[in-house]
């Protein structure tokens, strides 16, 4: 009898041990599983704040890659102008300047497309090209003062026809940003390129080689086909500094940014062909140029934003044109024989505006 109490007692002891290791271990479970499901949550619920939009602890991303395009309405002109010294067959002569001016209407629309790639949010790297849509860009007007300064004996305009394609690449730097105050700036590069094919002559002239003033009656000619084939390029070392504000609005953001920007140097080089005379001038100057800008840009929370800007573009260059003929037969000079002409003193000039309106989409990377 007392050993199968003994028994007894001993098998409800390890029954007893049992149970209570296992209630041990199921409070254990339960207690870490609910621990886990609570740190998911938490961890779910931090992850959602960080990557809220609207949320400064943001995790900062590595860049950010904008894509935009749209359309530009540009105005004005560019021009070249020579007179001055001239070294010629003859030897040198000295004129008064201008003697000669052209004139060629920028009255163009162009699509462009921008692309910016930047890097955490201090170093941004641009690049634009902008092409142009109409041909027709107004009337190309030609000017001579010959053989007097301030009187103009020739006068023509033609039908002036326009390819454009502009490019330009930047590199930008964010230097301090103060609550919703920031300024940037930048060096980069920009290259214009312009054809023109003027057509349809009209010209008015009272200049007159055989009267002892060289004046006399005005004529009008009108000359029907292409009159003058000329391409200009300008090629732009551009610096810039840019401050700008950026704030909240309507769920969003607004942000505008004026850039001042200068061109320490230009190089442009244009070629005028003559078609009626059988006459090709090449010219070489340098310069400078002053290109300020305005642009609005408002960025909504899918990551869309659109953009306007207000550009405008001066520049002055100085060098030296040579001209030569290839074709006797065409003109009437003197000084027609094929080959070098003459080297004459050169300028141009230019003056745009462009207003532009687009849009595009970031990337977070």
């Amino acid at each position: 009898m007392a050993v199968l109490l003994k028994q007894f007692y001993q098998k409800k002891s390890v029954n007893s041990s049992l149970l209570f290791t296992i209630a041990i271990s199921f409070i254990i479970t339960a207690g870490a599983s609910v621990y886990a499901d609570e740190n998911v949550k938490e961890n779910q619920d931090l992850k959602a704040i960080i990557n809220s939009p609207h949320n400064e602890l943001a995790i900062k991303k590595i860049g950010q890659f904008d894509l935009e395009n749209g359309f530009e309405r540009y105005f004005f002109y560019t021009l070249y102008q020579i007179g001055g010294k001239t070294l010629s067959r003859q030897g040198i002569s000295y004129y008064h300047f201008p003697l000669s001016e052209l004139k060629f209407p920028l009255d163009m629309y162009m699509f462009y497309l921008n692309l910016n790639l930047s890097f955490i949010d201090r170093l941004t790297i641009h690049y634009s090209i902008h092409s142009s849509i109409n041909t027709r860009a107004g009337k190309m007007k030609d000017s001579d003062w010959v053989p007097y300064p301030k009187i103009e004996t020739i006068y023509s305009e033609s039908d002036a026809r326009i390819k454009a394609v502009f490019n330009e690449i930047d590199l930008i730097a964010r230097l301090f940003t103060v609550s919703i105050f920031s300024l940037k700036a930048g060096i980069g590069f920009m290259h214009q390129y312009m054809n023109y094919s003027c057509s349809n002559l009209e010209q008015i002239s009272i200049y007159d080689t055989s009267s002892p003033i060289y004046i006399g009656n005005p004529s009008y000619i009108k000359l029907l086909g292409k009159a003058i084939s000329y391409t200009m390029q300008y090629y732009f070392l551009t610096l810039q500094v840019t401050p700008l504000v950026k704030v909240p609005l309507g769920g969003g953001a607004l942000e505008i940014a004026a850039a001042i920007r200068f061109s320490p140097y230009i190089k442009a080089k244009d070629i005028d062909d003559h078609l009626l005379r059988g006459k090709t001038s090449k010219g070489e100057s340098t310069g400078t140029a002053f290109m300020p800008a305005l642009r609005i840009y408002y960025i909504f929370n899918n990551r869309i934003f659109i953009t306007a800007k207000l550009e405008y573009i001066y520049l002055t260059t100085k060098g030296e044109q040579n001209q030569s003929y290839y074709n006797p037969f065409l003109d009437s000079g003197t000084n027609n024989i094929p080959g070098w002409s003459a080297t004459i003193q050169y300028k141009t000039k230019s003056e745009q505006i462009s207003i532009s309106l687009g849009a595009g989409y970031y990337f977070d990377f």
